[in-house]
């Protein structure tokens, strides 16, 4: 079945109409630029000529653009348009220049002139395929043809024809042999126009060098996106978490215990407060002006105390125990580490509030950054979740080609434990 799907597919159909079209095209793209080209360079002595010219680069950048709609139309590939790159206010002096700066005005013009021979040697090979396919496979019709009876040829000449005219049983291969070409013929269009999108990517498209640009850009904003999401989720979210445990505390004891209820009303404003300056830090990361360099640099593991002293305010128990030289780790290291600890906390505050070790051990070959909650004396989710913060830990950690542990302990209470290579 594999030989004769070509047959049966509907792409081979519309790869047979653009291929039936390349001589066409290929002889008016020839015929407009040979006569546009001659008659610009021949006027160009009284300047009529420059504006010929400068249509002429136009219209084949317009032709450019009307193959890759045919490539993306018939041979199922969509090749981008290019960008132009101006170099000043956007002037039209300076759209000139960047249109003949641009590599693809000149590929686009070697395609268009390449599109006439491929055209005449495309235009030759279907026709002849074609030709013997059809032959071939009517050949039980036109074997038992007497051209005499029809006037065609002098009865004499056929007594003379008679003498060797074969006979179907002579010619039986040639139906088999039809089959053959035919099958052939299908996958020889298929192929051909696979070489026209080789072609037109190379030509059409943006150069290797504007590709490779482009990658880069992506893999660029993809990275801003991903850090974006890590900072939104990381202290935004602990700090929502933190408000949402605090109003809900200053709620229950509102009338029995005012002070305490004012005083998590304070913490919630403080919060507030604080959040909103890590969001401004955040949002300067999508600025293009350079604004975020000079905003406030993010938390490092030199902010634990503070850290931990929110989460207490939230009347969970922490105990934090630092070792090692923290203080002397690189800065990316020692934020990543920050957010993991802050990342395990909040973790702690929405499905646990019990008590919390946290240690970082800061070693000559490594850092260990170890969160671990005591049970919580309820059913938690968390054991089985991969939720956004674990996938950041995840990821945070394997940035830096690292190991991490996540789960339940065997107590019932919750581990994070990462370890970063210095």
């Amino acid at each position: 079945m594999g030989l004769i799907r070509p047959i049966f597919q509907a792409r081979t159909y519309r790869h047979l109409v653009y291929l039936a079209l390349a001589f066409p095209l290929g002889l008016f793209y020839f015929v407009f630029l040979v006569v546009g080209v001659s008659v610009g360079f021949g006027l160009i002595v009284i300047w009529v000529g420059i504006p010929i010219l400068l249509g002429m680069v136009l219209a084949w950048r317009g032709f450019g653009t009307f193959e890759r709609g045919l490539h993306r139309t018939f041979l199922d590939v969509d090749i981008p348009e290019p960008a132009l790159t101006l170099r000043g206010e956007g002037r039209l002096v300076e759209r000139v220049k960047a249109v003949l700066r641009d590599a693809t005005t000149w590929r686009t013009l070697l395609w268009l002139n390449l599109r006439f021979p491929a055209g005449i040697a495309t235009f030759v090979i279907l026709v002849v395929f074609f030709t013997m396919s059809v032959t071939f496979m009517t050949s039980p019709i036109w074997i038992g043809f007497d051209p005499a009876r029809f006037g065609f040829i002098d009865p004499a000449v056929q007594i003379e024809i008679n003498n060797w005219k074969p006979g179907p049983s002579d010619l039986w291969w040639l139906v088999p042999s039809g089959l053959i070409t035919t099958i052939a013929f299908f996958h020889l269009v298929n192929g051909m126009a696979a070489a026209y999108r080789v072609g037109g990517e190379a030509l059409l498209g943006p150069s290797l060098r504007r590709r490779a640009e482009v990658a880069e850009s992506r893999a660029t904003e993809a990275e801003t996106r991903t850090r974006l999401a890590h900072e939104l989720h990381d202290s935004i979210g602990h700090a929502m978490t933190l408000m949402v445990v605090q109003a809900g505390a200053g709620r229950k004891v509102f009338e029995d215990d005012p002070d305490f209820a004012m005083e998590s009303l304070e913490i919630i404003e403080q919060t507030g407060r604080q959040s909103l300056g890590e969001l401004d830090r955040v949002l300067g990361i999508l600025r293009e002006d350079g604004v975020a360099a000079i905003e406030p640099p993010a938390p490092d593991l030199s902010h634990l105390d503070v850290l931990v002293g929110r989460v207490r305010e939230a009347d969970i128990p922490v105990t934090l125990s630092v070792s090692g030289g923290v203080t002397s780790l690189p800065i990316d290291l020692s934020r990543a580490a920050y957010r993991i600890i802050q990342e395990a906390l909040t973790n702690v505050m929405r499905h646990a509030g019990s008590a919390t070790v946290v240690t970082v051990d800061a070693l000559p070959a490594w850092l260990d950054v170890e969160v671990m909650n005591a049970p919580s004396g309820v059913v938690s989710p968390r054991a089985n979740r991969n939720g956004r913060g674990l996938i950041g830990i995840r990821e945070r950690v394997a940035a830096y080609g690292g190991s991490s542990e996540i789960g339940p302990t065997v107590g019932g209470g919750y581990r994070v434990w990462v370890r970063f290579p210095l």
